[in-house]
């Protein structure tokens, strides 16, 4: 049963749907608001905000977008009224390491897998030290697979203004990776 389906069946009342929408996206919006707040506690409060604000609105979701979409346009509005609401200054993000494992492949060698890990780990903390609007776009795009038409919903932003800030992300990843390489 694709979303838009399963939004009906939640509409109608079928306390199944909501079970299995709610398990379809909590994994994905967990690990995005995670990525942003750095703090287990609070993500788990947000996204309880997160699916609470999707139960009172999903009558208004119309489908001009996917659910996909619009479910991480909520998460995105979470975060910043929390940071809005706690004055709080934004911490240096922490992508971890079972954050990104969770969607590489399960079947390889133990060879690979360290191999993997060791490259992981290089990646990731290369990331982290981008600023929080290039992780952002790099996870939208690249972990989360949202197109750029996609990221721009989410992120507020226009589309040229997306595939600008991913291209100087890009640019700056390289850059950082190039260096942390050239100083072994």
């Amino acid at each position: 049963m694709n979303d838009h389906e399963l939004i009906r069946e939640i509409i109608t009342g079928d306390q199944q749907a909501i079970q299995q929408l709610h398990e379809r996206y909590v994994d994905r919006i967990f690990q995005y608001i995670y990525i942003q707040t750095n703090s287990y506690h609070d993500t788990e409060e947000l996204l309880q905000d997160v699916f609470f604000k999707v139960a009172r609105q999903l009558d208004r979701f119309e489908g001009k977008s996917s659910f996909k979409t619009w479910i991480f346009k909520i998460a995105r509005n979470v975060v910043i009224d929390y940071y809005r609401k706690q004055k709080k200054e934004r911490q240096s993000i922490s992508m971890e390491v079972d954050v990104i494992e969770h969607f590489s492949g399960k079947d390889e060698s133990a060879e690979d897998t360290v191999f993997r890990n060791f490259h992981m780990d290089e990646l990731l903390e290369s990331i982290n030290k981008l600023p929080i609007h290039y992780q952002t776009v790099l996870h939208l795009r690249f972990i989360e697979d949202f197109s750029i038409k996609e990221t721009a919903h989410i992120m507020g932003k226009s589309v040229l203004a997306v595939k600008s800030t991913q291209r100087r992300a890009r640019m700056a990843l390289s850059e950082r990776m190039n260096m942390e390489v050239n100083s072994r």
